[in-house]
């Protein structure tokens, strides 16, 4: 069954927070995500992320089930599942944040696509309008179109992508672990 972004979504695309990073004064501050904090795999780049300078931050706070797509120049298209492992995060202006419904879609599923050649050839071609930066807008990322098999089997192809996605982060975990003691 064919289905769009928007139609898997709760929310219609949102804008992120507009406000400056600062540095933290405690770990338990907020961490502000911006696109230079994801790499080309969806996970958190930056361990020293920074925080926000807004009052405003708490309707911009991800959430189960969140995605967020950079909108605009060479890295349209770079996105980030929320992972509650990673701690609060506050999503900036220059990322789009779609709400998955978990009655449609298993989120995860939708995860691993946004991943896959097919999906970000299409937002790289839809956001490259001739302008010298690309970019995309929530309304077009909402027509993101895939194949949706029935759940159990979105389920079980996502389920088994997590197992390498969790040893891979264990993998890095040991790896600056290892550095911190020699």
């Amino acid at each position: 069954m064919k289905v769009k972004l928007k139609d898997i979504s709760i929310t219609k695309g949102s804008y992120g927070i507009n406000a400056s990073a600062v540095d933290k004064v405690s770990q338990k501050q907020v961490s502000y995500l911006r696109i230079t904090d994801i790499d080309e795999f969806g996970n958190i780049r930056s361990k020293n992320m920074k925080t926000v300078d807004s009052k405003d931050y708490e309707k911009y706070l991800l959430q189960k089930n969140d995605i967020v797509f950079a909108r605009t120049g060479n890295s349209v298209g770079k996105n980030y599942f929320y992972d509650e492992r990673d701690g609060k995060l506050v999503y900036a202006g220059f990322l789009v944040k779609f709400s998955l419904n978990e009655d449609k879609v298993y989120p995860k599923y939708f995860k691993y696509f946004a991943q896959t050649n097919k999906c970000q050839g299409w937002i790289k071609n839809m956001a490259s309008d001739g302008s010298t930066r690309p970019n995309i807008n929530a309304q077009q990322l909402g027509n993101i179109e895939l194949d949706l098999p029935v759940y159990s089997r979105q389920k079980s192809i996502a389920d088994k992508l997590s197992i390498i996605d969790d040893k891979m982060r264990l993998n890095e975990q040991l790896k600056l672990e290892s550095m911190k003691t020699d």
